[in-house]
């Protein structure tokens, strides 16, 4: 439900909670929200696949999938040589996606052009490489295009699966998925579709504003905590 109704903070959320208690380096946490998160667009693209804009979720792909490789990259070298700003930056990402969420963007009159389109999905990859999480600045950039709602939700769910999907195998191929990382996401995975089945029978019965204002509270909360630790 928190990554229908918002776009992109579902893995933020995990991924700021299992650093913030120690339970996982950052590496192997980003590696299961792939999972989690591929999984949780596919379950919901089953209803909502033709609603996607294939347009512009090429256009954000262009820019989205090289920059990926670029975050992988900078994960294993900051891993080891700058934990601490690691983990700062993620904390900034966490706080300033919790402010993108609580923003109403206002639509734009135009369709930003195909530059910016890439660009966005460059700053998405980037942050989805290193964190296994970078919807917010493509889901911010999507509700202010002036398409419709169920058109943004969809194209959006297609960007993630695509972003995880490549991110997955990137680091598979590399080398980097380990026993425990895939006897955690299979512990994940099946709990993710239970929940995102149960709650899409509920998503019209707690209202959006009350459901971001609840995200937005956990996010700021979760940054906070990584950048002041």
């Amino acid at each position: 439900m928190v990554q229908t109704a918002t776009g992109f903070a579902m893995g933020l959320i995990i991924m700021g909670g299992v650093t913030a208690l120690g339970l996982a380096d950052i590496g192997k946490t980003a590696a299961v929200v792939g999972y989690i998160s591929l999984v949780n667009a596919l379950v919901a693209l089953r209803t909502t696949h033709r609603f996607m804009d294939k347009k512009v979720i090429i256009d954000i792909a262009l820019g989205m999938v090289p920059m990926i490789i670029v975050g992988i990259v900078l994960l294993n070298l900051l891993s080891v040589s700058a934990a601490g700003l690691l983990r700062l930056m993620l904390g900034l990402v966490i706080v300033s996606a919790g402010f993108f969420l609580m923003l109403k963007p206002t639509p734009y009159e135009f369709q930003s052009s195909r530059l910016m389109t890439i660009l966005t999905g460059g700053a998405g990859g980037l942050i989805g490489g290193m964190y296994g999480a970078g919807g917010a600045p493509m889901a911010y950039f999507m509700y202010r295009q002036p398409i419709e709602l169920n058109v943004i939700r969809a194209s959006l769910l297609a960007i993630f699966a695509i972003s995880t999907s490549f991110r997955t195998v990137s680091i598979t191929v590399a080398g980097q998925v380990d026993q425990e990382i895939l006897v955690l996401a299979a512990l994940s995975v099946p709990i993710v579709v239970f929940v995102t089945l149960l709650t899409t029978k509920f998503s019209q019965v707690i209202p959006d504003i009350f459901l971001r204002r609840l995200v937005f509270v956990i996010l700021i909360s979760l940054g906070l905590f990584l950048i002041f630790s």
